[in-house]
């Protein structure tokens, strides 16, 4: 990303130019490549941290030059290149774990019906009855 008219990037993506980084407790990070070791500081105060790429390359041995038009940076290395994109949203050269296996267990069975056979019995409960209408009471 550019921030302030420098291209900044989190340490994932340093990693990848870098053969080694090793994260300090004060957020600051040493980058080696070979026998170069360059130390960077991070560039404001975003979590996770981003680190301005350009001198960082440079101090690792890249050759950096910036195409104002296209807003990209080129980092060429003598040894040859390296593919600098960024983190898809799965890294298949990340180590996996094997899946396990979770026992679930079975649904207890169903409580059978009650099959009615014969003949229906009554209602042994009173229910109270209102009538829907008025009744009147009988003369004497």
């Amino acid at each position: 990303m550019l921030r302030g008219g420098r291209v900044v990037a989190p340490a994932d993506l340093i990693a990848r130019i870098s053969d080694r980084i090793d994260a300090n407790a004060d957020r600051t990070i040493v980058a080696r490549r070979g026998e170069r070791a360059c130390a960077a500081m991070p560039a404001g105060s975003d979590d996770p941290p981003v680190f301005a790429v350009a001198p960082l390359a440079r101090c690792l041995g890249a050759h950096v030059s910036w195409d104002a038009s296209g807003k990209t940076l080129q980092l060429a290395f003598d040894d040859g290149p390296r593919v600098v994109r960024t983190l898809p949203p799965f890294d298949p050269l990340a180590p996996q774990a094997p899946p396990t296996t979770i026992f679930t267990p079975e649904p207890a069975p169903a409580t059978p019906r009650a099959i009615a056979t014969g003949s229906p019995q009554p209602r042994r409960t009173a229910i109270p009855v209102t009538p829907s209408w008025p009744l009147t009471s009988p003369s004497p």
